[in-house]
């Protein structure tokens, strides 16, 4: 086997970890894409090398359907890439060029991360009570950085059937000596109603151009049940994780994944249906807690064209 073909099979163990959820959580899916594209310019052959970094960029894009922020670094890569085959650069100077470009996106993405951390903490109401869904990264983080800074706080956190990833937050939560409630999905109304929760506080997997976000199914059982109950809804993201096809007027793919996930062996005759995402609409969303700062979902796109020109002008282009 060619070396070549082993950075290919390398790839596309990748982009099937990706596509199985073995590697989650949007901010870790762009890191991983950029760190591959990496590894793909420093060991493809220089006469392989286009074929394979051609060949790496479109097994990475399309291996979730609802990852912009990898998606986002991944048409910056191809865009720059595009101009640098119309100046007939050689095989060195792309390899330079396209690592300096990734590891710039890497470092936007540590930047954003880091931000809404100290943003997001100081939303967090001490001695309160929190809900949240699913297993996002950064609410992790607002959370541990909220308890660091002496704030006591509990935390309602749903099992989010069918992979359960509501148990990653448990665990990391009280890890961290934080009160974990954990709750069935369904039993997200009958908690608030018991509990009367501060604020509710979810990730989001991609943003619309006209805020609507993106997350985990139950997401919008979440927003529905604060709403109900009065409590503010945030959601904390990253302004990367735009869908910039929305930006055209597309609608964000919204995943169907495995139904084997939900029941293997089921009955013939039961269809089984696994939606991953749903959409939770601008309304009842109180506020986005983003790199920029904390603003209301109207704002996302002049956002990132404030804070992201030159990735705005170049992916604008290549759309």
């Amino acid at each position: 086997m060619s070396s070549d073909e082993q950075v290919l099979n390398f790839v596309k163990n990748i982009r099937d970890d990706i596509a199985s959820l073995r590697i989650r959580g949007a901010t870790r899916i762009a890191v991983t894409a950029m760190e591959t594209i990496k590894k793909v310019l420093n060991e493809a052959t220089n006469s392989g090398l286009r074929k394979v970094l051609e060949t790496t960029i479109e097994l990475l894009y399309y291996s979730r359907p609802t990852e912009p922020a990898m998606q986002n670094g991944l048409r910056l890569i191809k865009s720059v890439y595009r101009s640098l085959m119309e100046e007939e650069s050689d095989a060195d100077t792309i390899r330079d060029v396209l690592t300096e470009t990734a590891d710039n996106y890497l470092k936007m993405l540590r930047n954003a991360f880091n931000k809404i951390i100290e943003i997001g903490w100081k939303r967090v109401p001490d001695k309160g009570i929190m809900m949240t869904h699913c297993h996002s990264t950064t609410v992790v983080e607002i959370l541990r950085k909220a308890k660091e800074k002496g704030k006591e706080i509990k935390v309602i956190t749903s099992e989010t059937r069918p992979i359960y990833q509501g148990r990653k937050t448990a665990r990391e939560l009280a890890e961290s000596g934080i009160e974990v409630l954990y709750i069935v999905d369904s039993a997200m109304r009958w908690a608030a109603k018991k509990y009367k929760p501060d604020i509710a506080l979810i990730g989001s997997d991609a943003i619309g151009s006209n805020g609507v976000i993106v997350n985990k199914i139950g997401s919008k059982l979440l927003a529905l049940v604060a709403k109900e109950f009065d409590f503010p809804l945030y959601v904390t993201t990253m302004l990367l994780k735009l869908d910039l096809k929305s930006v055209l007027g597309d609608y964000i793919p919204m995943e169907m994944r495995d139904p084997k996930e939900i029941w293997y062996d089921a009955p013939e005759g039961v269809t089984i249906l696994n939606p991953a995402f749903e959409t939770v609409s601008p309304e009842y969303i109180d506020a986005i807690i983003t790199e920029a700062g904390v603003i209301p979902p109207s704002d996302v796109l002049r956002s990132f064209k404030e804070t992201y020109p030159k990735i705005w002008e170049i992916i604008k282009i290549d759309e």
